[in-house]
């Protein structure tokens, strides 16, 4: 019976199970509910200062989800 100690590597072609455009997709899922929850907060808010920041973190989030998309 033959047998061969040669590791077997898949080719470049075969999808593994995680791919950087399934991380991409997440990271923008994420990014996305994040600045969605920070602007439902800003009316809860009741000083100006609590507001600007709520409404800082909302574009934060934006605009990682929007630099997410650039790689994929």
């Amino acid at each position: 019976m033959h047998q061969s100690n040669q590791a077997i590597n898949p080719p470049n072609s075969v999808a593994t199970q995680f791919s950087d455009s399934h991380f991409v997709s997440y990271q923008k899922s994420f990014h996305q509910s994040a600045a969605m929850a920070a602007a439902q907060m800003i009316r809860f808010q009741y000083t100006r200062n609590a507001k600007n920041e709520f409404r800082r973190e909302c574009l934060e989030h934006l605009r990682a989800s929007l630099s997410g998309s650039e790689k994929a």
